[in-house]
C-alpha cells in the first residue's frame, strides 16, 4: 500500500519537532504537518513591533531544555550541525521593589547571597541553605523530565528511600508560600523567589501542590543556567527543521488537519481542512490538546476523551506587549537591572502581591499589575539595529475577564497596553514619550488563536497541578503518549509530561514511539541511565 510518510506529523511546534527529528534521524519518512504559515508554535519569533526588531511570539528564555540531551549531548547535532547557537545569561532573572530594592538571581550564588545580604543577613545565608537543597532536587528529578515517567507508585517508593527524596514529597504538598515561610523572613527575598517560581508555572503561590517548583528554577539555574536561542526562537526551530530535512523529512505549514483517520483501531492517516486525505505506514504523532481529542480522533474511546476535557487549565495568562526602543531601558534601581531579561517589578509587600494574584484568579485585572520587563537585544544584538533595543514586557493576567470574557481584551487592549507602560516608567530612568518607536501587544486571547495547544490562553497546555503531572498528565491513560484504542496514534506538546515552556518533551515522546516501532533508542545517547551533565560556563549548551 502506498503511504505519503512512515509517520505523519500534526503540528510544527518544538516537542513535535524533536519527536519528528528523532525519527527521521532514525530513518523514517517524516512528514509534518502546521496549521500555521510558521513552524516553531511557542518557539517562534517574528518583527512584530517594526521591521528590524525581533520579537518572540510566546517563549522568550529557554531553561529546562538546557540539561535534556538533546542539547546537553546534542544528540540531534542541533548545535554542532544545523545552527543552533544558546548565548548564556548569567542573571537571567531580578526582582525590583518600589522601595528601590534590587535582588538578582545570579548563577553564581555567592553573588547573590551578597546582594541579599545587603538587606537582611539572615536571609542570605539561609539562601545558601535552599540553594544546596535546590540544587539536591535538581539533579535528582531533572533526569526523569526527558524519558517517559514511570508510575507514581513506584515513583513514591523510590523517592522514601533517600533523605533528598523524602524532602522532594514533603515540600510537594505544599504551596510556594509556605515554602519560602519556612527559608527567609525578608518579604522582598520571598516575592522574588515567589514569582520566578509561580511566573513560570502559571500558579498562584499560594496553591498546594505546587512547594517543588519553589526551588526548580534557581536550582535550574545554578546547575545548568538559562541562556537565549541567538536569533530568537525562529532560530531554534530552523534548526530542528534542518535536522528533519537533512534526513529525508519534510515540514509543510498552512495545513489545518482537521480529522486523524483510524481504521480496526489503528490510526492510518489524516484528513486536512481541504478534505485530502493523508496516510501514515507506521504512526501518527499529533499535538492535540485534550479539549480536542474527542472531536478530532475518530474512533476514541467516549470516556477517554470525556476525562481529557475535564483537564484543568492554569488560572492565568500573559499579557506581553513587545516595542521597539530608541535605546535600551535603564532601571532605577541599579544598573546591573539594565542586563537583566526577566525583571519582575513589585511592590514591597507580600498581601499585595498575593491580592494581585487573588484578583486574576477571579478574571480581575489586578490593582498592581504583576509586570516582568527587560531588553532581549542587550544580550542577543541581533534581535535589533545598533544602539536601539526591542523591549520583551509581561503582565500575568486572565483570559476570561470578569466583565466580559475573553473577547473584551480586543476592548481594553490598548488601554492595559498604556497602563503597563506607566507603571514600568517608575522604574525606570528613560521610559519617557520619545523612546518608544512602535509597538505591539499578544493578549491572553491571541495566545489561544496562535498556538491550538495553548487553550484558555494557558501556554503550560493544562495547569501543572499534582493531580495532572508525570504519570498523570494530562491524564492517567493518556500519559504514556501513546492513545489506547487507537493503535499507532501518538500525543506530545506541552499537556504531556514533562510538562510546559521550553524542554524538549518530544525526547520522551520519541523514546517510546521508538521502543512500539522497534527501533534501538540507545545510538542517540551516550548511557541510557547516564545524568545530564552540566553545562560548563560560558559553553553554547547554556540555558
Amino acid at each position: 500500500m502506498n503511504t505519503d510518510a512512515d509517520i505523519l506529523v500534526v503540528g510544527a511546534g518544538h516537542n513535535s519537532l524533536i519527536a519528528a527529528a528523532y525519527l527521521a534521524t532514525a530513518g523514517k519518512k517524516v512528514l509534518v504537518l502546521e496549521r500555521n504559515d510558521y513552524p516553531g508554535g511557542g518557539v517562534a519569533s517574528a518583527e512584530l513591533a517594526e521591521p528590524g526588531f525581533l520579537d518572540e511570539l510566546h517563549s522568550l528564555i529557554h531553561v529546562r531544555i538546557l540539561p535534556n540531551p538533546v542539547i546537553a549531548d546534542d544528540e540531534l547535532g542541533l548545535l554542532s550541525r544545523y545552527g543552533l547557537e544558546y548565548i548564556p545569561i548569567e542573571t537571567p532573572h531580578a526582582a525590583i521593589f518600589e522601595d528601590g530594592t534590587f535582588i538578582p538571581i545570579c548563577r553564581d550564588r555567592a553573588q547573590t547571597m551578597e546582594r541579599i545580604r545587603q538587606i537582611s543577613p539572615r536571609d542570605a545565608d539561609a539562601y545558601d541553605r535552599f540553594m544546596d537543597l535546590a540544587v539536591g532536587i535538581v539533579e535528582h528529578v531533572t533526569p526523569g523530565f526527558f524519558v517517559p515517567p514511570i508510575p507514581r507508585s513506584q515513583q513514591v517508593a523510590g523517592l522514601e528511600k533517600t533523605h533528598i527524596g523524602q524532602e522532594i514529597l514533603r515540600v510537594t504538598g505544599m504551596s510556594v508560600t509556605d515554602v519560602l515561610a519556612e527559608w527567609f523572613v525578608d518579604h522582598r527575598v520571598r516575592i522574588a523567589l515567589a514569582r520566578m517560581a509561580s511566573e513560570l508555572t502559571l500558579a498562584h503561590p499560594d496553591d498546594l501542590n505546587t512547594g517543588m517548583i519553589t526551588f526548580l528554577a534557581p536550582g535550574l539555574n545554578e546547575l545548568y543556567g538559562m541562556a537565549l536561542p541567538r536569533g530568537g526562537g525562529s532560530a531554534f526551530t530552523a534548526a530542528c527543521v534542518r535536522c528533519i530535512e537533512d534526513h529525508g523529512g519534510e515540514v509543510r505549514t498552512s495545513v489545518h488537519v482537521e480529522k486523524v483517520l483510524s481504521r480496526d483501531g489503528r490510526a492510518v492517516g489524516v484528513r486536512t481542512g481541504e478534505g485530502s486525505e493523508l496516510t501514515a505506514k507506521d504512526a501518527v504523532l499529533a499535538s492535540i490538546h485534550p479539549y480536542r481529542l474527542g472531536d478530532m480522533v475518530e474512533g476514541l474511546d467516549v470516556k477517554t476523551a470525556r476525562r481529557a476535557a475535564r483537564t484543568t487549565l492554569a488560572p492565568y495568562s500573559a499579557f506581553v506587549v513587545h516595542a521597539s526602543l530608541e535605546e535600551p531601558l535603564r532601571f532605577k534601581a541599579d544598573p546591573e537591572a539594565d542586563n537583566v531579561i526577566w525583571n519582575t517589578v513589585s511592590p514591597t509587600s507580600l498581601d499585595s502581591v498575593t491580592e494581585s494574584f487573588d484578583d486574576m484568579r477571579r478574571g480581575r485585572l489586578p490593582r498592581v499589575p504583576m509586570l516582568e520587563a527587560g531588553c532581549p537585544s542587550v544580550a542577543d544584538p541581533s534581535r535589533a539595529p545598533e544602539g536601539m533595543a526591542n523591549l520583551h514586557m509581561l503582565s500575568l493576567t486572565s483570559l476570561n475577564l470578569a466583565d466580559g470574557g475573553p473577547a473584551r481584551w480586543r476592548a481594553i487592549q490598548e488601554e492595559y497596553c498604556r497602563r503597563l507602560f506607566d507603571r514600568l516608567a517608575g522604574f525606570t530612568n528613560n521610559l519617557r514619550p520619545g523612546l518608544v518607536r512602535a509597538q505591539a501587544f499578544i493578549t491572553p486571547l491571541d495566545h489561544e488563536l496562535n498556538s491550538l495547544s495553548f487553550a484558555g490562553g494557558d501556554y503550560t497546555g493544562v495547569a501543572s497541578f499534582g493531580h495532572q503531572m508525570g504519570d498523570a498528565r494530562p491524564t492517567r491513560e493518556l500519559s504514556g503518549y501513546a492513545v489506547p484504542g487507537v493503535k499507532g496514534l501518538y500525543l506530545t506538546g506541552p499537556f504531556m509530561h514533562p510538562g510546559g515552556g521550553v524542554v524538549g518533551g518530544g525526547r520522551p515522546t520519541a523514546i517510546r514511539m521508538f521502543a512500539d516501532l522497534d527501533i534501538p533508542f540507545g545510538p542517540f545517547r551516550r548511557s541510557a541511565t547516564a545524568t545530564p551533565s552540566p553545562a560548563p560556563a560560558g559553553s553554547t549548551a547554556e540555558r
